[in-house]
């Protein structure tokens, strides 16, 4: 069986899982809460140990010192002017969606993109909360469903469980090669260009570099469901 991943440490994945969700809330409106969850010493501590064996130690330190460094007021200000939807009042510098790289704004292939992306969260029991007001395949949720994934994986090791571990990883070879390469390296891009605010210069070459490292150590998705269906074509 080919494996979906190039290391079965369970504590690798839950390392994964760690800068996942610390990408993720870069990407949601910056609360008060928000901010300190991510600068409390125990978690900037796991953040920077994870970044360490994801090779992203430098991108994930500038964003963690941006997040000290800048008052909120200024990072909330940033976070409205930069992302969102087009409206009628205009436009904005960057649309965190991925159908919006994806789908050339073709409405039924937007509809399928995001169908897809509800039915791998619904799959692994993915729910955004309330107060979670976006589309789901805002960046933030996708890299939420990123974190999950990878979560289960380190538990379905740690736990002895080889062939949920193959099959959350078949799911994360999906999720990296078809949904977030597909469009995060464009995003972050688009946000480069758009700010100066370190916070989210950093946030940008974090998830850029995260993603392209991850995708870069799990094989095409189609190669692995062929292997964990003994070599047949389902």
């Amino acid at each position: 069986m080919t494996p979906t991943h190039t290391t079965p440490d369970p504590e690798y994945h839950a390392a994964r899982a760690t800068l996942y969700c610390a990408a993720a809330a870069a990407f949601t409106y910056p609360t008060e809460d928000t901010v300190r969850e991510l600068l409390d010493p125990e978690a900037r501590e796991g953040i920077e140990r994870a970044a360490e064996q994801l090779t992203v130690s430098e991108e994930a330190t500038a964003l963690l010192e941006a997040l000290e460094e800048t008052p909120l007021e200024e990072l909330q200000t940033a976070y409205n002017e930069l992302f969102g939807l087009p409206s009628d009042d205009g436009t904005y510098a960057v649309i965190p969606y991925e159908a919006h790289y994806t789908t050339r704004d073709e409405i039924s292939s937007e509809q399928r993109r995001i169908a897809t992306v509800v039915g791998l969260m619904e799959e692994f029991g993915l729910e955004p909360s309330d107060d979670f007001a976006e589309r789901q395949d805002h960046v933030a949720a996708e890299l939420e469903l990123a974190q999950v994934l990878a979560g289960q994986r380190a538990v379905a090791l740690e736990s002895g469980e080889p062939a949920a571990a193959e099959r959350v990883g078949q799911a994360e070879a999906t999720v990296l090669a078809d949904h977030l390469v597909e469009f995060v390296p464009a995003l972050a891009h688009d946000l480069r260009r758009a700010t100066d605010e370190p916070a989210y210069e950093a946030a940008a070459d974090l998830v850029e570099e995260l993603v392209t490292y991850d995708n870069g150590k799990h094989p095409d998705p189609s190669v692995s469901a062929d292997a964990a269906n003994g070599g047949e074509t389902p």
